[in-house]
């Protein structure tokens, strides 16, 4: 049977992230996509203008006429939130649905580059962390990680050029695997003329290195999460799971690169999506 993986997040017309870039990226993967819509969007924030409608109102219903139909999920992943009372929400839509073999991907979409978006405060940013915690993976970028753990964005990157800067990042990680959720994967940890991307658990600590090209793109954080849920839900191992997302993302961004590109735009993944595809259990033994 096909895997299903419940799949929260927003839904934009443009900028080729959140659930645009998880059906596709799932699907192919051969993961049935299940969206839970937390907003729909005209495009993402990203752009000078746009227009978002609040979802909040609706997402009780998908918990209580799922949980009638009596549907079952090997994967629930999460990602933007429009609301504080959205992580409640998700919160227990998860216990409602999580099985033993349910695999429970969090994304806490939060901020970038040292800075909380502008959709959210410091109420919705304690209510993540608090969700978090019901995770057996996150995907925080390295200021998510920074709200995560306390530690102060500004004063981490001014060691960026120290030797030991990634075992820094390395050790704020690591608590977090032993406090919090039991796999922390750090994403776009920028150092020199890398990306790093660090990979945390109770038996494994590494990170995957790959040249950086361009600019920081729309959607990415996105894609790399949604590749990563379908490893896992298809038995691939997290560290060829991280080595997978990195591959692809860096043939789209390439590929992006080459053109002349608008970075709220998003990467050219849909061309890359055929190498996903022998990346399902069905096929890769």
């Amino acid at each position: 049977m096909v895997k299903k993986a419940a799949v929260i997040n927003d839904l934009s017309g443009f900028g080729k992230c959140s659930l645009t870039a998880s059906i596709a990226v799932l699907s192919v993967m051969g993961i049935q996509p299940c969206p839970v819509p937390t907003a729909i969007l005209t495009n993402q924030t990203g752009y000078e203008n746009y227009y978002s409608c609040d979802f909040s109102k609706h997402m009780h219903n998908y918990t209580d006429i799922w949980k009638q139909n009596d549907v079952s999920f090997d994967g629930i992943y999460s990602g933007y939130v429009s609301s504080a009372q959205q992580t409640d929400i998700i919160s227990d839509f998860i216990s409602t649905f999580k099985k033993s073999y349910t695999q429970v991907l969090v994304d806490p979409v939060m901020a970038d580059d040292g800075k909380i978006y502008s959709a959210y405060n410091s109420t919705t940013c304690k209510k993540m962390c608090e969700l978090i915690k019901k995770a057996d993976i996150i995907t925080p970028n390295l200021t998510e990680l920074c709200i995560i753990s306390g530690q102060d964005y500004g004063e981490l990157v001014k060691k960026s050029d120290d030797k030991n800067y990634l075992e820094i990042i390395a050790n704020l990680a690591k608590k977090t695997v032993s406090e919090i959720c039991p796999s922390v994967i750090v994403t776009g940890i920028k150092k020199d003329s890398f990306i790093y991307n660090g990979v945390f658990t109770a038996n494994e600590n590494f990170f995957v290195k790959s040249k950086q090209y361009g600019d920081s793109f729309s959607g990415t954080g996105d894609i790399f999460a949604s590749v990563i849920c379908g490893c896992i839900l298809n038995g691939i191992n997290i560290k060829t799971a991280v080595n997978i997302a990195a591959e692809f993302l860096e043939k789209a961004i390439l590929d992006t690169i080459k053109t002349d590109y608008d970075k709220n735009d998003g990467v050219n993944f849909e061309k890359y999506l055929y190498t996903l595809a022998n990346k399902g259990g069905r096929h890769e033994q």
